[in-house]
């Protein structure tokens, strides 16, 4: 059996969802590929856009959302580093923190702001299937905005430098900068991190605790715009003539559609499509996500349990984390971040994991071993900050997603771009939803 779309969405996030109901709505047959085995430990999100919001009608679900209160870093020695979505408060912050480039907060965040106006950041990176190359461009319109455009492509460390002096701000800022994407800082081209996360889209948001999920409203809300659904794994994509793919499932059922979407690299990374080139993709590591139930509830970190936290010591350790993921260690000094869900549990991320193991006997994929190291060293950065944190650990689930297996190892290819332009994989984004509906309107318009 073989169906026919415009537009396929691989993946099962907020931004696959978004896309497709977006898409469909526009007119286009759209079908999207979920995994069988769903994943849902987020407690928070990108920012849900009003031209999103007003675009799928989400009032109609009954869907409430609020706003993360504040980005905290708990530093060493009870030291904290807190930044919120109103300049204004920010300064205040900082300058109870004793952060002196609290003076300086309002022109930076303008000059990043203007970065991220004056350049066009190619949303998506084009693949080849099975281990492609991918590339991205950047586009600007004045000689100005050219020069903005240089700056925003070295790296985070020289953007940071030349604006801040607080290491601890800079370190701050860098943590929940690069993040999401488990960059170090000093690759060339994540400065557009810095940018990415300064856009009006980027401050995340979270269900309201006795409303729907958004990830399930999205999901409602893709059924009731048309989208085909397939819950089935997928096992070959292949180019199908000069304007179509086809990707073919695991029951033998195969899918014709003019593009093919992928909202994140790690939703690529499964279907074995690697972005190499473009700096936000984020490639060569996998990413951990530990949920942790308490025996009794604790006070929040900071007195806040609705701001977004990460865990450092100083920038460097970003760096030093990314190169021991890049040769298959697991970082000693794990760059995490944590937030508190609705039910008391506290939900913690890191991107900074290899995405294979490197031995003796060459790459290895991940063990049960492996899994409870990594658990245990993400409990143990908590721990270094909260009192009595590990004693307090009544219960732990583990996901990895963006492994790869000894025959693939975590190596990309290094190849110019020779891809496919209708497979389309789209960077890490901080404003993810948004980024991929702006990419399926410009894809439906033919851009």
């Amino acid at each position: 059996m073989t169906a026919t779309f415009d537009l396929l969405v691989i993946g099962a996030d907020e931004a696959s969802f978004s896309a497709a109901a977006v898409a469909a709505r526009s007119g286009a047959s759209v079908a999207i590929i979920r995994p069988r085995k769903r994943k849902n430990m987020a407690a928070t999100y990108c920012d849900m856009p009003n031209f999103v919001w007003r675009r799928l009608d989400l009032h109609e679900y009954g869907l409430s959302l609020e706003r993360i209160s504040a980005r905290v870093t708990l530093g060493p020695d009870g030291a904290t580093v807190t930044t919120h979505e109103g300049v204004r408060e920010t300064q205040a912050a900082l300058a109870q923190e004793g952060k002196a480039d609290h003076l300086l907060w309002a022109d930076f965040v303008d000059e990043m702001t203007a970065l991220e106006a004056g350049r066009r950041l190619r949303d998506a990176a084009t693949s080849a299937p099975k281990n492609g190359a991918a590339g991205f461009s950047l586009f600007s319109g004045s000689v100005r905005d050219c020069a903005a455009l240089g700056q925003a492509t070295g790296s985070c460390a020289a953007v940071l430098d030349d604006y801040l002096g607080d290491d601890a701000l800079k370190t701050h800022i860098a943590a929940h900068a690069l993040g999401p994407s488990g960059l170090g800082g000093g690759e060339p081209g994540s400065g557009l991190a810095l940018s990415e996360f300064f856009d009006a889209h980027a401050w995340r948001v979270r269900p309201d605790e006795d409303g729907p999920s958004l990830l399930s409203t999205l999901e409602t809300a893709c059924k009731d715009s048309g989208v085909e659904f397939f819950t089935k794994d997928l096992t070959e994509i292949a180019r199908d003539g000069a304007r179509q793919v086809t990707v073919s499932l695991a029951d033998g059922e195969t899918i014709k559609s003019r593009y093919v979407l992928f909202a994140s690299p790690g939703a690529a990374l499964k279907a074995g499509m690697r972005a190499s080139v473009c700096p936000l993709a984020g490639h060569g590591a996998a990413t951990a996500v530990l949920r942790i139930a308490l025996k009794r509830p604790m006070p929040p970190a900071a007195q806040d349990n609705k701001a977004v936290f990460q865990v450092l010591d100083g920038a460097g350790d970003l760096q030093v984390a990314r190169e021991a993921a890049l040769d298959g260690r697991l970082p000693d000094n794990l760059p995490v971040e944590f937030e508190y869900a609705a039910n008391g549990d506290i939900i913690v991320r890191t991107a900074y994991c290899p995405a294979a193991f490197r031995d003796d006997d060459g790459w290895r994929e991940w063990t049960g071993q492996d899994r409870q190291a990594a658990a245990r060293r993400m409990i143990d950065q908590l721990a270094r900050r909260i009192p009595e944190f590990s004693a307090n650990v009544r219960k732990t689930k583990l996901e990895v997603t963006g492994a790869a297996s000894p025959d693939r190892p975590p190596i990309f290819m290094e190849s110019a771009f020779a891809g496919m332009e209708n497979i389309i994989i789209q960077p890490n984004r901080h404003n993810a939803v948004a980024a991929a509906v702006r990419l399926v309107d410009r894809i439906l318009a033919g851009e």
